[in-house]
């Protein structure tokens, strides 16, 4: 039955990778690895260094106030990183649910998919650098071993908090994000108030306030276990301990890998939950408006709207002094705003409804009317975004011709990035699951469009937002004749929606059944 579970799960993998896809992959990899590398560098200074005082011949200011400082900052930066990384999707539970069916008994799948998401090579990595990073600060074989142990409770730990806060946000949604918010806001406010230069004046004295407040973090547990804690029968303790966490961790994982094999999770999307935004949805039109209720209630959807005017428009507004260079951050951070929101509607359109959009083979509605009107409204959607960006542009720009010029920018670059989503919305179709908000590698927008958005803003906006004096007009006009052109382009490939649709999304829609 093993090699039943590996064929099918290599079968899956391999299906739900695209072209471009797998370049992100790999652009990835190779950005994970340099950064791998400068961190094993700056660790093997900072630690491995035999004598402080022989470091402070060359760095004055590297105390061992310092010392401990890049330390705990070290564990704890790894320590949040893991907890938003961590993978907890037990690989395509739906898919593996198959194999019940097949014979396979439910204690040995749920077993399997529990190593599989050890041995997740995102939730391995961080788990290899753990023991590497550790093992230099410990002395004795009795410390190491704690480790290991430490390490297995801490991933324990992690997975069942990210299970049960999926299973949270299920049915209070709002309250995390209204959290979410408030807290983004208030730390917007304390940072316009601080003064960074008074900080970085003396190294041993940053050092120590933040000392003061690092030993209450998680990474000051990591750091005294491997490092300050040398007693033989504390050592012993914590090992019994932690070896009876960890039993009881492997028993709660357990559990609620056998829950969700014999009950999935229910849907968000609750019938006669209409909520606060019943009144708009009527006005975008029957299948308009249930394209976008399905959207608006997946937990992706609602935590990037949210983020999109709690941290993009805060910083737009701190960072927009009027200077050159900042006029063209502010430019991009203003094209990000429609960009999040047609990433949103557009990038996997087909996910949502996909079982009524398969009865269109049968049904009286058209299918070109329910695809056509699912793009209608995220144009509609989109067009918040683009109003918002029409109130922010007085506050941030003194010249009319400058204020045209950007708008004229964010529309250019806007259209360049619908065209590459036309296409991504086939050929990167997903079908939507229930995920958790703290996992960053949500399936709703596939990696490829994500990857793509961020270089497509950045190098296109080298090319627009820049002022070119005595000429500005010269080159609003150009803007505005090849953004006319991009249009034009747009409508036409549109309408060829449909057959592509028939080709592409239709036999994976029947795939999945």
């Amino acid at each position: 039955m093993l090699k039943e579970f590996v064929k099918l799960n290599s079968i899956l993998w391999w299906r739900s990778l695209q072209n471009v896809e797998v370049a992100a992959i790999l652009f990835y990899s190779l950005f994970l690895l340099i950064i791998l590398g400068q961190f094993i560098a700056v660790a093997i200074t900072l630690i491995v260094a035999p004598d402080i005082s022989a470091v402070q011949e060359t760095y004055p200011w590297y105390t061992e106030d310092v010392n401990l400082a890049f330390n705990l900052f070290f564990i704890n930066l790894l320590w949040l990183n893991q907890v938003f990384f961590t993978k907890i999707s037990r690989l395509r539970l739906t898919d593996n649910r198959k194999l019940l069916a097949l014979g396979m008994p439910l204690r040995r799948l749920t077993g399997y998919l529990n190593l599989a998401g050890f041995f997740h090579p995102v939730n391995l990595l961080f788990n290899v650098i753990w023991v590497f990073y550790l093992a230099m600060l410990s002395q004795s074989n009795l410390q190491f071993i704690t480790i290991v142990l430490l390490l297995l409770v801490n991933y324990g730990l992690i997975n069942s908090f990210k299970w049960r806060f999926k299973l949270f946000t299920a049915d209070n949604l709002k309250w995390v994000n209204g959290f979410l918010g408030i807290a983004v806001i208030i730390l917007v406010i304390l940072s316009t108030g601080v003064n960074l230069p008074d900080y970085v004046s003396d190294a041993s004295a940053i050092a120590e306030a933040l000392n003061s407040w690092l030993h209450y973090t998680p990474g000051m547990v990591f750091y005294s276990v491997a490092s300050t804690l040398s007693s033989i029968p504390l050592l012993s303790t914590l090992i019994v301990v932690f070896g009876v966490l960890t039993f009881f961790l492997i028993r709660d994982m357990s559990e609620h890998t056998r829950q969700a094999l014999l009950q999935p999770i229910n849907a968000n999307v609750r019938a006669g939950k209409s909520g606060e935004v019943s009144t708009f949805i009527k006005r975008l039109g029957l299948q308009g408006g249930k394209f976008f209720y399905t959207i608006w209630n997946h937990s992706y959807s609602k935590t990037q709207f949210l983020l999109t005017y709690v941290l993009i428009v805060p910083y737009i507004l701190i960072a927009g002094d009027g200077t050159t260079a900042n006029q063209f951050l502010v430019s991009v951070f203003l094209t990000f705003i429609p960009v999040v929101f047609l990433m949103v509607m557009l990038a996997n359109p087909f996910g949502f409804e996909n079982r009524e959009l398969l009865l269109t083979l049968q049904a009286p509605v058209e299918r070109r009317k329910i695809i056509l009107e699912r793009f209608k409204t995220a144009f509609k959607i989109t067009g918040i975004a683009f109003l918002t960006v029409l109130i922010l542009l007085p506050f941030l720009f003194e010249d009319l011709l400058t204020m045209i010029q950007v708008l004229l920018g964010v529309t250019g670059i806007n259209m360049v990035f619908l065209h590459m989503i036309l296409k991504s919305s086939m050929s990167n179709y997903k079908k939507i699951e229930e995920v958790s908000l703290m996992s960053v590698s949500n399936p709703a927008v596939p990696a490829s469009i994500t990857f793509s958005a961020m270089f497509v803003v950045l190098l296109l906006g080298i090319l627009t937002f820049f002022v070119l004096e005595g000429r500005q007009w010269l080159h609003i006009i150009l803007l505005a004749a090849v953004t006319a052109i991009l249009a034009v382009w747009f409508v036409r490939k549109l309408a060829t929606t449909t057959e592509s649709f028939k080709k592409i999304v239709i036999p994976k829609l029947w795939n999945e059944l």
